[in-house]
C-alpha cells in the first residue's frame, strides 16, 4: 500500500464536486448499488443503499446549510488497486457566523471495476451538530 499526501484524482474530483454542490459529480463515483455507511452517528449509524439514496442524503447536508465546504489538509491516503485509505482535516466555516470549523476525517473506500462499491465515513457528527 503506497502512502501519498494527495488524493487521487478521481477522488479529489468527486471532493471538489460535492463541494461546489455538484451532486452528480459526486456521485458520479458511486456503483448503483454502492454501499455508503456512517458508523457513527448521535443517533445511530447511518447506512445508505445505492447511488441515489446517497445522492439524496448528500442533497439534505448540502440543503441544510449550516457548513460552508473548505479545503483538505493533513491529508494522507493510502491507495491499492482496489482500497483507499484517507485520513485528513477538513477546514470548513460555519455558515451563520463564518468561523472556522475543522474535521477531522477518515474514509475507507472500496472500488469495484473503477466504481465504488463501499464507503465507510468516520468523522465526529457531534461537531457539525453543534453548529
Amino acid at each position: 500500500m503506497s502512502s501519498s499526501s494527495t488524493l487521487p484524482q478521481w477522488f479529489s474530483r468527486a471532493l471538489d464536486s460535492l463541494w461546489a454542490r455538484d451532486l452528480d459529480g459526486f456521485t458520479s463515483i458511486f456503483a448503483p448499488d454502492a454501499l455508503y455507511e456512517i458508523p457513527f452517528t448521535p443517533t445511530g449509524p447511518v447506512r445508505l443503499e445505492g447511488r441515489e439514496e446517497i445522492g439524496t442524503f448528500m442533497r439534505g447536508l448540502l440543503d441544510g446549510g449550516r457548513l460552508r465546504y473548505g479545503s483538505l489538509t493533513e491529508v494522507r491516503a493510502y491507495e491499492t488497486q482496489d482500497d483507499l485509505i484517507v485520513e485528513a482535516v477538513a477546514r470548513h466555516h460555519r455558515s451563520a457566523d463564518g468561523s472556522p470549523l475543522d474535521l477531522s476525517y477518515i474514509w475507507f473506500v472500496t472500488r469495484q471495476d473503477g466504481q465504488v462499491s463501499r464507503f465507510r465515513d468516520y468523522m465526529n457528527p457531534l461537531e457539525i451538530s453543534a453548529i
